[in-house]
């Protein structure tokens, strides 16, 4: 029989729909912040992670058949993309320590599209075999090239570098608060339940000793 999961679309479609919304009411109380500059940085990088959202769909798409598949992340799903929608909601909706643009602004939104970047590598290198999910698949296999030269989760690490560009760019005390407490915790819990899994795989331990998992050289 038949079994879908519409999480990770569920909660896309929510976090596109709340972004549409705080942004329409942020634009009223920051109206003026870009008057002296040809773009408007908050409409871009708005728009940047939108951009970023419909990249990612694919995945999401793809993940609502789980006909065939284990999954084995439990509740950390949810948990993990909450953190990661509230991470964002939050920076628009709270309001910035910075009351002026200034290189903040420029190195937030460099380190968010770097993260981003780095993180569609990843998953542009594991192909079919990435997922929001943690699950097995036929024909699993290692996936060496790209940025998994380098580390065993460099999606997450991309995740990690977007998300503190947007607490950089949107600085407030509940944003860094929900990537220090939420999403930072959540991802470190998926990463070990994740590899749970994926040390089942053949040729997994021998890839997993010449890395480290999210950081070179720290962990």
């Amino acid at each position: 029989m038949k079994k879908n999961d519409f999480t990770p679309l569920v909660m896309w479609v929510s976090l596109l729909l709340g972004i549409i919304l705080i942004a329409y009411i942020r634009s009223g109380r920051t109206s003026g912040l870009w008057n002296d500059y040809p773009l408007n940085f908050d409409n871009l990088f708005i728009g940047a992670y939108i951009l970023w959202m419909l990249l990612e769909l694919r995945v999401s798409q793809r993940d609502v058949s789980t006909e065939g598949k284990r999954t084995a992340d439990s509740v950390t799903c949810q948990l993990y993309g909450c953190g990661q929608a509230l991470t964002f909601l939050t920076a628009l909706w709270f309001p910035s320590a910075w009351r002026v643009p200034n290189f903040a602004h420029f190195a937030g939104i460099t380190m968010f599209l770097f993260g981003a970047g780095y993180r569609a590598w990843a998953i542009h290198a594991l192909g079919h075999f990435y997922s929001h999910r943690v699950r097995m698949v036929a024909e699993h296999r290692i996936v060496a090239s790209g940025p998994y030269r380098f580390t065993r989760h460099p999606a997450y690490a991309g995740m990690l570098i977007a998300n503190a560009g947007i607490c950089v760019y949107f600085p407030n005390w509940v944003t860094l608060c929900v990537l220090l407490l939420i999403l930072v915790p959540a991802m470190l819990l998926r990463i070990v339940i994740e590899e749970r899994t994926l040390f089942r795989i053949e040729g997994y331990a021998e890839f997993a000793g010449k890395r480290k998992r999210l950081l070179p050289a720290i962990w």
